[in-house]
């Protein structure tokens, strides 16, 4: 079986059929820890760029067309089973085919240019062909890490997310296909909630109490990483370099761990990630509660009363077992590694996780508490 990279990419593509001849280009894709991923730049494919200056007579003589052409971007993906992780983390690489029949039904269900559509695929070889994103795209999380946060953006993360939950719900077809809690216990509920439970053990009681709400309130198709880095920005075409960040629309990426379960996993997953920014940018607090604030408000405006309600009641608890997992779980946060802020984390992630009658809206209310009382002990200092 091939084991794809940047350096061997070119000669899979050939010897496999699928690579005309001509210019190509691979670049290795960074941020996760789970797959080798690689954009392909075919030079000379897609349609000519401009008008063909050649006269009848020319064309009839064979005259070649000199015009350059188009091009055509695409992605690879090949899963590991083993993750770049510190503690060991394994997980079945079937999870691709999931993601692919996963991208299929979402393509017919969300807007135009919401997630990636397969182009095809080598089931022997484990990989996964996609289209790419938009060249002036942007990973969210990068926005954010730089203390970017475009309200507009988690406005449309909160929509796609509710048009998603809310039209998978009652759907048995899919409670077959993506019911089975294999992958999901290997990538969240083991990686997460269990290896937290294990470093607080006055905790394990709740901890527990989740899992099984995960594992049996089946309710609609959640995905499972609903977080920043599976999030591309795609910004307005007439947004200036020294403007504020107009945002197009959003395209969510990465749907390995698609699970048919409770959605108040994927409302937390994101409020969970927007707090972990401000706890790494203290100074800019505010931006990242808002942005938390106005996901949920949208995500609330657009899901299913039914739904919404669900979420709004476990989604305090869960996002605080969310905040300790991103520090003591298998993958902790790779920005937050000074110990004073992980305590931060954990002291707000109690919190929250001892409190099963907390909603959202009130969990959402102390973690921006938490955090206007942490930037002001830092601007006493």
């Amino acid at each position: 079986m091939w084991a794809l990279t940047e350096a061997n990419a070119v000669d899979y593509l050939r010897q496999s059929g699928r690579l005309p001849t001509g210019e190509v280009m691979v670049k290795s894709l960074t941020g996760g820890v789970a797959s080798t991923v690689l954009m392909i730049f075919e030079v000379e494919a897609g349609d000519f760029i401009g008008t063909d200056l050649r006269s009848p007579a020319q064309i009839k003589r064979g005259i070649p067309d000199l015009r350059s052409r188009a091009g055509r971007c695409y992605v690879l993906k090949q899963p590991e089973a083993q993750f770049r992780t510190a503690a060991e983390w394994k997980v079945d690489t079937d999870r691709l085919w999931v993601e692919r029949d996963c991208m299929q039904l979402l393509n017919d269900i969300l807007p135009a240019g919401s997630l990636p559509q397969p182009l095809w695929w080598d089931e022997a070889n484990n990989i996964l062909a996609m289209t790419a994103a938009p060249s002036d795209a942007i990973i969210w999380k990068k926005l954010l890490l730089d203390g970017i946060c475009p309200r507009q953006a988690a406005e449309e993360a909160g929509l796609i997310l509710a048009m998603l939950h809310t039209s998978t719900t009652q759907r048995p077809e899919l409670l077959s296909r993506y019911g089975n809690p294999r992958l999901f216990i290997q990538q969240r509920v083991d990686a997460y909630l269990r290896t937290a439970a294990l470093r607080h053990p006055d905790l394990t009681a709740q901890f527990q109490a989740l899992e099984t709400m995960l594992l049996t309130e089946q309710l609609c198709l959640i995905h499972g990483d609903y977080t920043p880095k599976n999030i591309f920005v795609v910004p307005e075409a007439a947004t200036e370099p020294d403007k504020p960040l107009a945002v197009d629309r959003i395209m969510l990426l990465d749907f390995e761990v698609v699970f048919y379960s409770h959605p108040a996993f994927d409302v937390a997953s994101l409020i969970n990630h927007l707090l972990l920014k401000a706890f790494h940018r203290p100074k800019a607090w505010r931006g990242y509660v808002i942005a938390a604030d106005a996901f949920w408000r949208s995500y609330c405006q657009v899901a299913s009363a039914g739904l919404s309600q669900r979420v709004a009641l476990r989604g305090g608890q869960l996002l605080g077992a969310l905040l300790i997992a991103r520090v003591d779980g298998k993958s902790p946060v790779e920005y937050i590694n000074d110990a004073a802020t992980q305590e931060r984390i954990r002291e707000l992630g109690r919190k929250l996780l001892n409190d099963s009658m907390l909603d959202m809206d009130s969990a959402l209310d102390y973690a921006g508490e938490t955090l206007a009382n942490l930037a002001n002990a830092g601007s006493a200092k």
